[in-house]
């Protein structure tokens, strides 16, 4: 998500509408759950099975194959080898060599910036656990003037201050108690997604999307992925100034989309507001750098094509180099999508499942185009005259303009103590497709260096969506992915990875009353509305 730097003001590491409503005397809405609640290694799952009979019926698997070096990818090696020992050989195959998939940096004047998942919220407690694990320094981005505009292509309708009275009035005026209706829908949604750790801890593990959000939300959760954004936060009673400004601002920014997505994204998105963001010191990628050496797994640059079931019950990977490498599991960690991967897996899955196919599928992921640019914004379009004047970000209230968004970054590895300055940062746009030089020359006075990103980042969202299986056959083929139809962010694909280890253990195992039923389990009891 992008969106998250935006809402934080001088001297501060809280949004926006979570500073209001302290400063406004209410209290925090959203103060439950902690590190404490997840257990990386699965620690106490694994003791709390040491007498069980079934642990000692089944060896260990022998060779564990994990397609895709993406988030998902780098952290299900991780999971894996904790659960199933320090024996297993497992193998990652990632094409390009390069680790962490659409986390990843560009260089820019010499310096590295984020140009895919760029900031984390404070209660993804995954990707905090990781960082703490392996001795990531968390940083917070206090630098620049921390003002946030909504801009419609001619004017900005609303900016906030470094002025923390003046923010108050300003979106008190243009939203009203709508500002306290959209952080009571955010901090219930938090409050009750957070509720998975503590399941994965005691080593509940869910066969399918729709399974994982109805066991934490119940069907709010699974309602919310059927009906728009736009639906739903005008149920909750918030008005279109808002939906319009912020929320769509906000899906603008974060997944190229607006409140047509499905209302699960719109919370995902809408979550940056009401909590701490944060970022590696160094770059987000190193999470999969440390989660893939602490695996100690084989690292093979080759593309898989075809994965198979073969007579003895094990799986054949095959990749354009080489055929008939031969593993008891395989975890697939790559969207199979035309836009993404084309692997052919119909043959090894199992009877009755809905078989993934890159010609099959019909839908599409977005195209995002981020341009950092090393220069000087337009003062005539964007009424200022300097990085201090302008606003910091400008979120685009106008859906048909060129560009989307437009953020000063600083390097990853930025610090004020070395003598960095604002001055080290640059600009990103996202759009959808790529700028020209005459839009660039439009949207900036001059500049020294450009630099293009551009990748298929997130699904085409388009409420119903389907919540599909994790299982594409219980014998050992999994499938990390279809967690971003709900929605895709970086502590998503860790929560799936974990998952989708722990139904991979649960089954090679037995362990049958870990394996999430709807309906079955005690735990599937529906919860209030949000």
């Amino acid at each position: 998500m992008m969106i998250g730097k935006w809402f934080k003001l001088k001297s501060t590491k809280v949004g926006v509408i979570s500073l209001l409503l302290i400063g406004a005397g209410f209290t925090r809405f959203s103060e439950a759950g902690s590190t404490d609640d997840v257990d990386l290694k699965s620690t106490s799952f694994i003791a709390s099975l040491k007498n069980d009979a079934r642990m000692k019926a089944r060896r260990p698997p022998q060779r564990v194959a994990v397609v895709g070096g993406g988030i998902g990818g780098s952290s299900a090696t991780y999971f894996l080898r904790h659960l199933f020992g320090n024996d297993v050989k497992v193998d990652l195959f990632e094409p390009s060599g390069r680790l962490c998939g659409r986390v990843a940096t560009v260089d820019v004047a010499g310096r590295s910036y984020e140009s895919g998942g760029s900031v984390i919220h404070d209660k993804n407690f995954y990707a905090k656990a990781i960082a703490k694990n392996f001795g990531l320094k968390e940083v917070n981005d206090d630098t620049g003037n921390g003002r946030l505009g909504f801009f419609d292509g001619e004017e900005y309708v609303l900016e906030t201050s470094p002025w923390y009275l003046i923010t108050l009035f300003r979106m008190l005026w243009a939203f009203g108690l709508d500002l306290f209706r959209l952080k009571s829908v955010e901090s219930e949604f938090m409050n009750k997604f957070i509720g998975i750790y503590n399941l994965h801890k005691q080593g509940q593990s869910f066969s399918s999307v729709k399974d994982l959000l109805h066991a934490t939300g119940g069907d709010t959760f699974v309602n919310s992925t059927e009906i728009t954004s736009c639906e739903l936060f005008r149920e909750k009673g918030i008005g279109d100034r808002m939906i319009d400004w912020l929320v769509n601002g906000g899906l603008r920014a974060n997944y190229g989309q607006d409140c047509h997505v499905n209302g699960f994204v719109g919370c995902v998105s809408m979550a940056g507001i009401q909590s701490t963001l944060w970022a590696v010191d160094g770059g987000n990628k190193q999470l999969c750098e440390k989660l893939v050496e602490s695996s100690k797994c084989n690292v093979l640059s080759e593309r898989v094509t075809t994965v198979r079931k073969t007579s003895s019950g094990r799986f054949s990977v095959d990749t354009e180099n080489t055929t008939n490498r031969f593993y008891d599991l395989v975890v697939i960690a790559t969207p199979i999508n035309r836009d993404k991967s084309k692997i052919d897996v119909s043959g090894a899955c199992g009877e009755g499942v809905a078989v993934p196919s890159a010609t099959e599928d019909k839908r599409h992921y977005r195209r995002t185009v981020a341009t950092f640019v090393k220069g000087k914004l337009n003062r005539t379009l964007f009424n200022c005259d300097s990085l201090q004047s302008c606003p910091e970000s400008s979120l685009m209230t106008n859906g048909n303009l060129f560009y989307r968004s437009v953020g000063l970054h600083v390097p990853v590895n930025f610090d004020l103590k070395k003598g960095d300055t604002i001055e080290t940062g640059v600009y990103k746009v996202f759009s959808t497709s790529s700028l020209s030089n005459e839009q660039i020359a439009t949207l900036f006075e001059g500049h020294s260096e450009v630099k293009e990103v551009d990748w298929f980042a997130y699904p085409q969202y388009q409420p119903p969506d389907r919540l599909e299986t994790f299982v594409l056959n219980r014998e050992g083929l999994y499938y990390v992915s279809p967690v971003e139809w709900a929605a895709s962010a970086i502590e998503m694909s860790l929560i799936s990875a974990k998952n989708v280890a722990l139904l991979a253990f649960n089954n090679w195992y037995g362990i049958e009353e870990n394996i999430y039923a709807r309906g079955k389990n005690q735990k599937s009891k529906d919860k209030s509305e949000l």
